[in-house]
């Protein structure tokens, strides 16, 4: 849906941001990427463990002491990777579900841009700062973090030229670009780093 204006993406008119069809594939899209890279890496870490325990039983690692330590040392060193691993797409498969529910909640509204913030270093995602209407001049909110679920501090530079918001503006919310059918972004408040 584009208006005549400048090219501008209209805003749905669903009173919720998750029953407009572009946002949910978008969210589909992210959720079916964050469970394949997870399938990935339990699948390569069975085949480790296998193909470890196969060239063991083959004698390939040699006799005693060396083949003790590759036989051991190597499953627990990738078991011990793969624990990040699954810490990290979990933790991406819990932002989902947040962004799903603040969707499901809220209807999306337009920002005029979404700018980060320089020089600001933020261990959950990419400090931003959103500036809520066209009117308000440069103000703009508090510091706040986005965070996208599948590439926790990829930051899309075209939402610096408006943006698609669902949620409390103090507290959790969603970004998009406008269209809501790229990147989802998770916000919320940066508490004590103002």
């Amino acid at each position: 849906m584009t208006s005549p204006e400048a090219g501008h993406v209209q805003l749905p008119l669903e009173k919720s941001a998750f029953d407009h069809l572009a946002t949910q594939d978008a969210w589909v899209r992210a959720r079916r990427r964050v469970r394949l890279n997870l399938a990935f890496w339990s699948v390569l870490l069975v085949v480790l463990f296998v193909g470890v325990n196969v060239l063991g039983e083959l004698d390939v690692f040699g006799s005693g002491k060396a083949k003790k330590n590759a036989v051991g040392g190597i499953p627990a060193v990738a078991f011990l990777c793969y624990l990040c691993v699954l810490y990290l797409r979990v933790d991406s498969l819990r932002c989902l579900r947040r962004i799903r529910d603040v969707l499901r909640t809220e209807p999306w509204q337009s920002l005029p841009e979404a700018r980060r913030e320089p020089g600001v270093k933020d261990v959950a995602g990419v400090a931003v700062r959103l500036r809520l209407s066209e009117h308000a001049g440069d103000e703009r909110t508090g510091l706040q973090s986005a965070r996208n679920p599948v590439r926790r501090r990829r930051w899309p530079e075209a939402l610096e030229q408006g943006a698609w918001y669902a949620g409390d503006v103090a507290g959790r919310g969603v970004l998009a670009l406008p269209g809501g059918g790229g990147e989802l972004m998770e916000i919320a408040a940066r508490h004590g780093f103002e």
